[in-house]
């Protein structure tokens, strides 16, 4: 059981990593981890197939934590690689056994994509008992 995050768009687009490390402390050591990054959907690419979600035909794996830095990356890549008032998704999806079938959906501006939303994202919350899921459509 596992869960991922998605960017799913009408059209290509590119892959990105800027290089981001996550820094954080745990039991008195420093662990730093790859940051913020767009790539293609590979790893669940099946699992998520088999969910037959109704979702844009071109998907991407979103590597993203709920802070202001990550939120300004996303934004400035959606702006560079997304047409004026064209629609992306962002999807976090539980691939358990134990998933819900709804995922409920939320939607905004390009504008309002901050922290805040982020945080929506990334930490959706439970649903009977399940772990949580969502789908946000930005509107670039």
């Amino acid at each position: 059981m596992s869960s991922v995050i998605l960017l799913a768009a009408d059209h290509p687009m590119p892959s990105y990593d800027p290089g981001l490390q996550r820094v954080s402390v745990s039991g008195g050591y420093t662990v730093t981890a790859p940051g913020f990054s767009i790539q293609p959907h590979v790893y669940y690419q099946d699992s998520v197939n088999a969910l037959a979600l109704d979702m844009k035909p071109y998907r991407y794996e979103l590597d993203i934590a709920a802070t202001d830095e990550e939120a300004a990356l996303l934004r400035a890549y959606l702006e560079t690689h997304s047409f004026q008032g064209e629609q992306v998704e962002l999807w976090h999806l539980w691939l358990g056994d134990d998933r819900p079938a709804r995922v409920p959906r939320f939607h905004g501006p390009l504008s309002s994509l901050d922290q805040e939303t982020l945080d929506q994202l990334c930490n959706p919350a439970s649903q009977n008992g399940c772990p949580g899921q969502c789908r946000i459509t930005v509107t670039i």
